[in-house]
């Protein structure tokens, strides 16, 4: 009975956090009109190191601080837009989380913009109501919480600096001609529709609604068992890859769709595969930027995708060494780009 009125307490109070989300203050989808350099990262699960070294060889911070609270933002008025997944896996997902909250108020004070989104494994974490058994996705992130002496289920409810910061989170954004989200599935909504269906599954049912985390959601579409894209391989075949991919970046009024969430291999209809660790590009369309950076997934050391604007746009991925790779450029408009995985 006690353990039952325990969980009623929580799911309520999960709930009224979610319906009291200021919209207008926190939006469901991020909307910045112009950047002049856009760079983004995918999934850094935990790792403080990797995350810092690859910020820093991009150009993103000054060197490798030691303590996130020492980072800081030399990007001038870029935007940065961190994709998700920054916790689990890795060791050092609190640190993870306070580098990013520095640099996003650094970047403020400089004229610059850091767009972090929610993935799968924070919005996992804060739908499940029990403190004592925290979903698998959380389960690292709870224990790390509790080391540094906050009480998970305090945060999962979205109190304290950490928990306020997490139930603050976007899940997607469009910046310029490009959509940005976890796990790249818009379903073919405008982004006025994306928006509105977001925002009433979290008001009706907390992050455990579908549209979050079901199992093709904008945060949680993964790979089918041909290692297809499912949320792609969908809308076959009575539309091809690129016809979709071009569908949908119109249906949101952009050009290019980047999403994190997948490092593994990914095969294409026409035989085009995407290697582990790898960054990747198709069509100029759909950009792959996770690369597996966390020594809990350890397929690359991290990479950073580089946007660039200014006599044609052109999108490089660089590495922690300093090495940048072309992936797509305006004027050859690739149809494949791809960057090996980054040294370890």
């Amino acid at each position: 009975m006690r353990r039952g009125l325990h969980l009623g307490l929580a799911l309520a109070l999960c709930a009224a956090a979610a319906s009291a989300r200021d919209w207008a203050k926190y939006p469901a989808v991020a909307q910045i009109a112009h950047a002049n350099e856009i760079f983004a990262i995918g999934d850094a699960h935990g790792d403080y190191v990797r995350l810092a070294g690859a910020m820093a060889a991009a150009g993103i911070i000054e060197g490798r601080p030691a303590r996130p609270e020492d980072a800081r933002w030399c990007a001038g008025h870029a935007v940065l837009v961190v994709t998700g997944d920054m916790i689990d896996k890795g060791p050092r997902a609190v640190d993870v989380l306070r580098l990013l909250m520095a640099v996003r108020e650094d970047a403020r004070r400089a004229g610059g913009n850091v767009v972090i989104l929610a993935g799968n494994h924070e919005a996992e974490f804060l739908a499940d109501t029990s403190p004592d058994s925290p979903a698998p996705k959380g389960r690292a992130f709870a224990k790390q919480l509790k080391a540094a002496g906050m009480d998970p289920a305090q945060v999962r409810a979205c109190g304290g600096e950490i928990g306020e910061f997490l139930c603050s989170l976007p899940f997607a954004a469009r910046v310029n001609d490009w959509f940005f989200s976890h796990a790249g599935n818009a379903g073919g909504r405008t982004v006025a529709k994306l928006t509105l269906d977001l925002q009433e599954g979290l008001d009706r049912e907390g992050y455990r609604t579908k549209q979050l985390i079901g199992a093709d959601s904008l945060l949680e579409a993964r790979l089918n068992g041909q290692g297809r894209n499912v949320w792609i391989d969908a809308g076959m075949p009575e539309r091809g890859e690129k016809e979709l991919l071009v569908d949908d970046a119109r249906a949101l009024g952009v050009k290019h769709i980047v999403e994190g969430h997948v490092p593994s291999a990914v095969a294409f209809a026409d035989g085009i595969k995407r290697e582990r660790g790898e960054m990747f590009q198709r069509f100029g369309l759909l950009f792959l930027i996770d690369t597996g950076m966390s020594q809990g997934v350890d397929d690359s050391g991290g990479a950073v995708l580089d946007i660039a604007f200014g006599g044609g746009e052109r999108a490089t991925a660089t590495c922690p060494d300093g090495k940048r790779t072309l992936l797509w450029d305006s004027v050859a408009n690739q149809d494949v780009g791809r960057a090996p995985a980054c040294a370890r």
